[in-house]
């Protein structure tokens, strides 16, 4: 359907383009270059260049129905969703960021019953979303019939002139006379193609004399260029509505990712700097022994300095999680007014609407599901790290595809010996798999596979059957806690907090497997 507005942003665009030409080589041969060229900015602003109508386009259903926003909560257990009917409501059901304070330093309990509120309310916000459904193919087609009788009241086609224009097989010898019915639309008049493109490749002294031998030529030129003018105009009034819809739209976006960006960047090495060294001295010192009143030791020393940075850094980030939550709502409630705007003018379907306020929920959802597992984490790691396994340079792991419980730490001997493991290289746009420590790359099918197996493996709670060895962990003298959550995170005596692949509990140590960019890591945790 949109040829012909293609067609015509070309023609049209070529057409102007001659016509400017044009007049500066008829005031050349009238009335001489000197003068030509103290008038030469009264000419330009007298032309009236249509805008390019080839930026007109009839929304698809990707482009004005917003994509569904995806959860990031994780909980390996049953619950019931919120009850709540409206995004409104869910919004109001979500729990408030919590302290700086608890963010710093919390325990299991505390924090599984914040994941479990926030699971309830995203849970239903896509419950109603896969009620919505969105728009409907019906709806889309009603749509692009309107957009296309449009089209063809504009330029004065025929439903089956539209329909050559359409159809990328139809012969040239189908589609030039209607090109040439399109191109006199917008002149006004029958348009000599040839003729202006003779005049094209003619030289300055050429096209001088051609001027003062046809001076209806230049009258007609300069006709065709207002009307011209006047057909953009009316163009323009036409899908003002939906251009300025997406204009406004856009920018709207650009500045949402402004934000974003702002936020993800927020650098807290200044923080970070005075306490990093110290606590590095203070872990090196407990890898390097077994004795268990000395790690004791060592550990209090540590978790006081650890928890210092993290209430430190908390405090910050606690407000960047807050000003990510406002600007959210704010986007969603401007999308939402600025859709209805073009949805009372007729331009969109009411359908286009219903799932920002819902993504707004889920979005508010997952940032608050952040508050205690991303605050940012020192460079020095309070447990014993080993890599075990490295893809080649430019490989990364699939932490989404490789996340959840696979089994326990021996199952990594052999890297991806009971599950194969994702990988992939967004440089060289390409996927692979680890299977019992080789790798290889896959095909799309095999992606899609993984993908699926992955899906159900999350469901299922478990690879093997067996459950995840959830619970509370203490040290040898009890001092100190490690809860292993069913948010699928190990909790290290109520601060850092590590997402396990694996996990094995022996007497004087939890040992666990994390994913690393491209690398396999096991952890060790001395009790």
């Amino acid at each position: 359907m949109l040829a012909a507005l293609l067609m015509m942003g070309t023609a049209g665009a070529n057409a102007q383009g001659f016509l400017g030409k044009l007049k500066q080589k008829a005031q050349q041969a009238v009335i001489g270059k000197k003068a030509t060229a103290e008038i030469s900015e009264a000419v330009q602003d007298e032309s009236d260049e249509p805008a390019d109508p080839s930026k007109l386009a009839v929304a698809a259903g990707d482009d004005i129905v917003p994509k569904r926003k995806t959860p990031t909560v994780t909980w390996d257990g049953t619950f019931t969703p919120s009850s709540a009917s409206s995004a409104s409501a869910l919004m109001a059901e979500l729990p408030q960021l919590p302290s700086a304070e608890k963010m710093a330093r919390s325990t299991m309990e505390e924090r599984d019953a914040y994941a479990l509120k926030i699971a309830r309310v995203v849970a239903r916000a896509e419950q109603l979303q896969e009620g919505a459904n969105g728009c409907s193919d019906a709806d889309m087609e009603a749509l692009r019939q309107k957009w296309e009788r449009k089209v063809q009241d504009m330029f004065g086609l025929t439903k089956e002139e539209m329909a050559i224009l359409n159809d990328e097989n139809a012969p040239d010898s189908k589609k030039e006379p209607i090109q040439q019915k399109v191109m006199a639309k917008i002149m006004g008049g029958n348009v000599n193609m040839s003729e202006m493109e003779r005049f094209e490749k003619m030289s300055e002294k050429e096209q001088e004399a051609y001027i003062k031998a046809h001076p209806d030529f230049v009258q007609k030129m300069q006709k065709m260029a207002m009307n011209a003018g006047n057909f953009s105009k009316q163009m323009q009034q036409t899908t003002g509505a939906l251009t300025g819809y997406e204009a406004k739209v856009g920018q709207l976006a650009q500045n949402f990712a402004k934000v974003i960006t702002r936020e993800a960047n927020h650098d807290y090495s200044a923080i970070g700097k005075k306490y990093d060294s110290k606590l590095q001295k203070l872990y090196e010192q407990i890898c390097g022994i077994d004795d268990a009143a000395k790690i004791d030791a060592l550990y209090d020393e540590a978790d006081q300095l650890l928890y210092n940075y993290r209430l430190e850094a908390a405090k910050e980030y606690r407000a960047s999680l807050l000003r990510l939550i406002s600007e959210h709502k704010k986007f969603a409630a401007e999308y939402t007014r600025l859709s209805r705007e073009v949805v009372a003018s007729g331009d969109l379907p009411e359908c286009a609407i219903g799932r920002a306020d819902l993504n707004s929920v889920i979005a508010v959802g997952n940032i608050l599901d952040q508050a205690y597992k991303d605050l940012p984490e020192l460079q020095a790691s309070p447990v014993c790290q080993e890599t075990v396994y490295e893809l080649p340079k430019g490989w990364t792991f699939g932490a989404w595809e490789c996340r959840g419980y696979i089994g326990g730490v021996n199952d990594f001997k052999s890297p991806g010996g009971n599950w194969p493991l994702l990988a992939q290289s967004a440089e060289a746009g390409e996927y692979a798999v680890v299977e019992n420590g080789k790798f290889r790359k896959i095909n799309e099918d095999e992606l899609k596979a993984i993908n699926k197996k992955a899906d159900a493996r999350l469901k299922k709670g478990a690879n093997s059957g067996t459950n995840p060895p959830y619970g509370v962990y203490k040290s040898r003298s009890g001092k100190r806690v490690v809860e292993y959550s069913k948010t699928g995170e190990i909790i290290l005596n109520g601060m850092t907090t590590y997402a396990p692949a694996a996990f094995t509990a022996n007497p004087d140590r939890l040992e666990w497997i994390i994913f690393d960019e491209g690398k396999i890591v096991k952890c060790t945790y001395k009790l």
